[in-house]
């Protein structure tokens, strides 16, 4: 069941931000500047911003993504992960399984009826300087990107960046 929807919920007006995940028990946040995840926003319309994990669900509800951005045409799940070169498979497949998780509870609740879904799996490495930079890799498994399309009509991707148009 999902809680605490609207508490968890801001639009946001800007054409360009930055979505952060948040350290242990922190929902995920929007910033200015060198985030992990970039949203270039070219419509008229604010963009919405749903923090998932630790606002929409807490620990005891299992893992889920840790947040959306959506308008009115098109609703984005992200999985933000902080990530070395070496660990992309085990995180590539916790990704998966926290999207689908989430994707499915919203399907039931009927909260993204009418709207194109997407699903993002997004990895970078936290340069010493603190900048993000991304890890990019294709998702490697077209199985699930087949499952994710067939299955939960969603578009699977794995990158950094979400153009609204």
């Amino acid at each position: 069941m999902i809680n605490n929807f609207d508490d968890c919920l801001e639009s946001i007006d800007e054409k360009h931000f930055f979505i952060q995940d948040g350290e242990a028990q922190r929902p995920a946040f929007i910033v200015g500047t060198n985030g992990e995840f970039e949203v270039i926003n070219n419509t008229d319309s604010p963009i919405n911003f749903l923090k998932i994990d630790s606002c929409v669900y807490d620990s005891r509800d299992g893992t889920r993504c840790d947040c959306a951005i959506y308008n009115d045409d098109t609703f984005c799940f992200l999985e933000l992960k902080n990530s070395k070169r070496t660990n992309w498979k085990s995180h590539r497949e916790s990704a998966e399984k926290q999207l689908e998780a989430t994707i499915l509870d919203f399907k039931d609740e009927n909260i993204t009826n009418n709207k194109t879904l997407e699903a993002y799996m997004c990895c970078t490495s936290c340069n010493i300087d603190g900048n993000y930079t991304r890890i990019l890799r294709a998702s490697n498994n077209n199985e699930k990107t087949v499952y994710f399309i067939d299955e939960l009509n969603t578009k699977l991707y794995c990158d950094t960046k979400k153009g609204f148009n």
